[in-house]
């Protein structure tokens, strides 16, 4: 008797099927869609804090309305800005240890971001931060001006759906790593060590493969997954890495690889 079975597709619901594309290309689409279940959204995007007692956020993933050129063209003005960075910061610092923390909120005329949800139509957004040790994020989203204000019933249902939107948001940048650290093979670690540039000459080409991960950044376990190897011998190759460039962040990397490849 033969008691095998035609293949059976597995049961999805939308979050786990939202789930699923965590690590493609299309997230940030199928994330948006997600939301807009909710409430109407026009745009989000989400900030990434390596260390929270710095000021240096980074933008990690955006989808929307808004072409890739302006959003990020405004979220290298926003970040420009000492005041609009401190802000980012300090709401993720604000967050409860383990749990997240959900506003509404519009800019103030003599805000710096004014100018920008004026020129764009945007009428208020809603942020989600947390904290998980010295990192953090803050994911926003924007509320186009022509849907009017977000009424009470959307934001019952944005509650509801916000948590998991942000924590997938987090699970991205940590295999995938940040949209903003897009870099030419010129500048990557291993193009420097190929071409022999300073101490990147000193790396060996796994330190260096991990250093490439470092500037998109990856994190440790996501290396771990791209590269086969486990958590424990990327933190080796990192900290061997860093000690041969001299360096004690990633910033200082990425700073020390545009350097070397100018």
């Amino acid at each position: 008797m033969n008691d095998t079975l035609p293949p059976t597709p597995l049961p999805r619901d939308d979050a786990a099927a939202l789930a699923a594309t965590v690590p493609d290309p299309g997230f940030s689409r199928h994330l948006l869609a997600y939301v807009r279940r909710a409430a109407e959204i026009a745009n989000f995007g989400a900030f990434y804090v390596a260390d929270i007692a710095r000021a240096e956020p980074v933008l990690s993933v955006h989808s929307g309305e808004m072409s890739d050129y302006w959003f990020n063209r405004n979220a290298r003005t926003i970040l420009s800005n000492e005041f609009a960075r401190e802000d980012i910061v300090s709401r993720i610092r604000a967050a409860p240890r383990g749990g997240l923390s959900i506003e509404r909120w519009h800019p103030p005329s003599d805000d710096p971001r004014a100018p920008i949800y004026a020129r764009d139509g945007v009428i208020e957004r809603v942020t989600v931060a947390s904290r998980s040790g010295r990192a953090g994020f803050l994911s926003f989203y924007l509320r186009g001006a022509g849907a009017g204000w977000i009424t009470g019933q959307e934001f019952v249902r944005l509650r509801a759906a916000l948590p998991l939107a942000h924590e997938l948001i987090g699970l991205r940048h940590r295999i995938v790593g940040s949209e903003a650290f897009h870099y030419t093979a010129r500048s990557s670690a291993s193009g420097l060590r190929e071409r022999g540039a300073g101490q990147f000459a000193d790396l060996s080409a796994r330190e260096a493969e991990v250093c490439d991960h470092i500037v998109r950044g990856v994190g440790v376990s996501g290396t771990a997954l791209a590269m086969g190897i486990t958590d424990n011998t990327v933190r080796t190759l990192r900290r061997r890495a860093y000690r041969k460039l001299a360096v004690h962040s990633a910033s200082q990397l990425v700073a020390l690889a545009m350097q070397d490849a100018s």
